[in-house]
This record gives structure tokens, C-alpha cells and sequence, in this order.
């Protein structure tokens, strides 16, 4: 039941950019992400946008992003009843920006860490976000899973703008957790 909420959910958002005027959806992906399609959807992301003549600096931050964000949905997604990890990804622009919106499915036990977390730095400056990565670095705190904590931080500085992000209950219990990053053009 879960991976036809998730695609459920995913479709949704996918079919109202498609249907906005000034939406465009450049990538998008859903299901399970291997190491190898992490690397391809990221590559592939970089050489689209640098053939649409992007400025070589917005290229390497939505690269970086991308990396970072599919990334988190491997190494933390929960698995479906399957035992993969779905997660979804959209990379769309519009006249202004660029627009990337990931998601995975999370356990509730995470959400409320998560949101605290993530509303923590949408309201740090720009002093208190790099004192934070440097403290988080400079610590070596190393998750259960593999994960610094970093990526959040990191996606926040790159993007220069306050992360979205929802949750959609799924019916196992779980949680899809999204978010959305906008970059300007």
C-alpha cells in the first residue's frame, strides 16, 4: 500500500507543475535509488543544465544539492512493504528558479527531530549556519545510518533560501517527508 501512496503523491506533484504555465520539469524520478542512479541523475542533472548555457556556479550547487538530498533518501528512507526505499525526485524550473523537491518515506518516531531540525536552521544567519557546519564537522558526530547532519545545513547555505518541507501520513504508519529548495537563476 505505501509505494502506491508514495507514487500517488509524487504524480500529484508532478502533474501541477506540469500543468503550470511557467513550470517546467526538467528530471524526475520515482521508486528506489541505487548508488549508480544517484551518480547518473546527478550527471545527467549537470549536463542538461550546462548545455542550457546555466551559469557554472548555479550548476554546481544544484549538483551539489541534488547529491546531497539523494543521498539522505538512501542512506535514511524507511523501506516499503517490498524492502526498498521509495523516495521521489522533481528537478523543475520556472522563469526565476531552479526548483528541486525530494522526498522519502520516514519513520514518526524521526519526524518530530526532523522538523525541529530543519525549522532550527530556516531561522539561523548566515554567521549561526556556518558556525553550526563548522561545529558539526570539527565534532565527527556520526549517525546510525551514516549521516553527520550536514545535509540539511549544507542544502540550506547552497540554496540560500529556507528549506520547505511536509509530510503526508501513509497508511503503514509511516510518514513521506518532503522537501523543496529553490534556487535563483
Amino acid at each position: 500500500m505505501t509505494s502506491s501512496e508514495v507514487r500517488e503523491i509524487y504524480q500529484n506533484q508532478s502533474d501541477a507543475l506540469v500543468s503550470s504555465e511557467n513550470s517546467k520539469v526538467l528530471i524526475s524520478h520515482f521508486g528506489a535509488f541505487s548508488q549508480n542512479l544517484v551518480s547518473n541523475i546527478a550527471t545527467n542533472a549537470e549536463n542538461l543544465l550546462l548545455s542550457k548555457g546555466v551559469d557554472k556556479g548555479l550548476v554546481k550547487r544544484v549538483f551539489s544539492i541534488l547529491i546531497e538530498g539523494l543521498q539522505n533518501i538512501r542512506m535514511h528512507g524507511q523501506k516499503d512493504e517490498a524492502d526498498r526505499q521509495l523516495g521521489f525526485l522533481i528537478l523543475s524550473e520556472d522563469d526565476n528558479c531552479f526548483n528541486i523537491s525530494l522526498a522519502n518515506v520516514i519513520d514518526p518516531v524521526d519526524f518530530e527531530k526532523v522538523d525541529k531540525y530543519i525549522e532550527e536552521i530556516n531561522n539561523y544567519s548566515k554567521e549561526e549556519l556556518r558556525d553550526t557546519y563548522l561545529n558539526v564537522l570539527t565534532n565527527e558526530f556520526i549517525s546510525q545510518k551514516g549521516g553527520a547532519g550536514l545535509g540539511f545545513i549544507t542544502t540550506r547555505i547552497k540554496s540560500g533560501h529556507p528549506l520547505e518541507h511536509s509530510y503526508y501520513a501513509l497508511s503503514d504508519g509511516n510518514l513521506l517527508f518532503m522537501f523543496k529548495i529553490r534556487l535563483e537563476k
